[in-house]
């Protein structure tokens, strides 16, 4: 048929938004899909962070508790383990009973796939406050974040639960731009994200706080703008019978996962009061000196920010907070009675409130932003909701350094993405141009403090004895193995024909980081070193001979 026939020539404008709604979404699933084939194909690499054989066997206490049929209580009493919650370490349990791969690469495979099902949220967050060219922009963010990418396969705690608050900030966005009551759908989902959230590490609750203050400040916005007081008592009752009905089915989802939560009535409590006052007192490496974890300087949290989000991200925040100034000079009060103002306050509350709390309160913090690591993604999302706003102001203003920006982003994108291949699987440990890079780092700034680099130095222990068998074959004695770090990290790779020992005199190799607590060893005995563990020309793992003699100091 012609167009001289009735058919228009043209699209039509629904036909043309049509066109303009799918290809995010195409761009969108075409990342996630990359994304799954680049998990699928790696989360063998990396190897074991010294929490984790500690939270696999708290996992699997957690399921003979549910399995005895509640009889079996030692999940209650396992060392600390019980103070926190056990979502992710349940479920791995579970997991392990079908899964084809060995119990560590099943967790590692599962935080893989958390971190897509948390890139899903965040993407969804970006596009419910900035649209879809938004969305894109920070899932590519976020995926290109090293301390994100890296932590998922090796941080069962803090990963998890960064992604599952991502989800509950979702859902509360959802609320503060709903006029009338919330469906059920977001109330069972703030309830879920927010039950899990918490049944993995407490501090999930003041996101509870965060929502009750923006709704606090809404009201009393609207109010002031001359909202009528019952439009105000008709959202206020709306927003309570959402809370109640959220936290009512929270509170049974985080009982599920976290059984020890609910066997005394202030237990919760009793979690919370012991990790505001750890007591834990590591050293960590900061700027060159090695300080006490409850003495690091009050710039610790917001120092490591600024040195390991990607420069880009960071151009984004200023852009970002840049915005956000513009925006409140036409008042806060005519600001704040926006629904959108209100969800971005709610995404700024996840970010300041716990960066002011450390500054303020001054916690132990050690092993670099793994204890804060929920800040990152949704400044992350600020960030590339910032750029958004960069790129879009200078099309407006001039087409041509709009294209230059874009270009330069671009490549400002595939240096990251090259960083971060040459660093896997140790992602977790990148810094920023700002210090130079990791090797700005070395001897300055914690690196693997993971200690997931024994596990290559086991291979490359294995390769090296391969080539240089010990004299006494007939020998049936194990060559012994001392490992400055966790064991379980150490141990699960080491060769046929070796084992761990305790006792440093009788051994035979020494595989250890080039971090506390095993840096000196690494520099006082550089003749002993047969294998290095190395990431765009930094050391970060080793392996000595002890077996060769030591030459005596000049």
């Amino acid at each position: 048929m012609t167009p001289a026939e009735g058919v228009p020539a043209h699209p039509s404008a629904a036909e043309a938004r049509e066109v303009a709604l799918k290809w995010p979404l195409a761009v969108a699933g075409g990342i996630f899909a990359v994304l799954a084939i680049i998990i699928l194909t790696t989360f063998q690499d990396y190897g074991i962070s010294w929490d984790e054989q500690l939270q696999n066997t708290y996992g699997k206490k957690l399921l003979s508790y549910y399995v005895s049929g509640f009889q079996d209580r030692s999940a209650f009493s396992y060392i600390n383990l019980f103070l926190y919650g056990g979502f992710f370490d349940l479920v791995a349990a579970v997991a392990n009973l079908v899964s084809p791969f060995e119990e560590y690469e099943t967790r590692h495979l599962m935080g893989g796939l958390v971190f897509l099902m948390g890139l899903w949220g965040g993407w969804r967050l970006a596009r419910l406050l900035a649209g879809e060219r938004a969305a894109i922009i920070a899932l590519i963010c976020l995926a290109t974040t090293p301390l994100l990418y890296g932590h998922a396969f090796i941080n069962p705690k803090d990963s998890p639960l960064a992604w599952l608050l991502i989800w509950v900030t979702y859902f509360s966005c959802r609320v503060l731009g709903t006029p009338g009551r919330p469906s059920w759908g977001v109330v069972a989902g703030f309830a879920v994200s927010l039950g899990l959230a918490v049944g993995t590490r407490v501090v999930g609750v003041v996101y509870i706080d965060y929502l009750i203050v923006v709704l606090g400040v809404a009201a009393l916005a609207r109010y002031l703008q001359g909202e009528p007081i019952a439009a105000t008592a008709r959202r206020m009752k709306f927003n309570a019978v959402f809370l109640g009905v959220g936290l009512v089915l929270a509170f049974v989802t985080m009982a599920v996962v976290w059984p020890w939560s609910v066997q005394q009535p202030l237990n919760i409590i009793a979690a919370l009061r012991a990790f505001s006052h750890f007591a834990f007192y590591p050293q960590v490496l900061w700027n060159g000196e090695l300080i006490r974890a409850d003495d690091m300087p009050r710039t610790y949290l917001p120092g490591l920010l600024v040195l390991q989000l990607p420069e880009y991200v960071l151009l984004g925040v200023i852009a970002a907070a840049v915005a956000a100034l513009a925006y409140w000079r036409r008042g806060l009060i005519a600001v704040f009675a926006e629904p959108r103002a209100q969800q971005y306050l709610f995404v700024t509350l996840t970010v300041v409130a716990p960066v002011a709390g450390y500054m303020v309160m001054h916690p132990t913090v050690y092993n670099g932003l793994r204890h804060f690591l929920f800040v990152v993604p949704p400044l992350v999302i600020l960030g590339a909701i910032g750029l958004h706003k960069i790129i879009a102001f200078v099309f407006r203003k001039q087409r041509i350094a709009g294209v230059a920006l874009s270009v330069a982003l671009t490549l400002a994108l595939a240096r990251q993405v090259a960083l971060m291949i040459g660093l896997h699987p140790y992602e977790y440990i990148a810094y920023n141009a700002l210090i130079g890079g990791v090797r700005g780092a070395e001897n300055r700034f914690e690196l693997d403090y993971w200690g997931t680099s024994l596990a290559e130095s086991a291979r490359g222990l294995a390769a090296y004895i391969a080539k240089n068998p010990r004299p006494d074959l007939a020998s049936h004695t194990p060559l012994k193995v001392f490992a400055c770090g966790d064991r379980t990290s150490a141990g699960h790779f080491l060769p046929p024909g070796t084992e761990l020992t305790e006792t440093l005199d009788e051994a035979d190799f020494y595989m250890g980081m080039t971090g506390v607590p095993c840096q000196d060893d690494f520099r006082q005995r550089p003749e002993r070193t047969v294998f290095e563990v190395v990431r765009l020309g930094v050391t970060v793992g080793f392996v000595l001979d002890l077996r060769v003699p030591q030459q005596p100091a000049p």
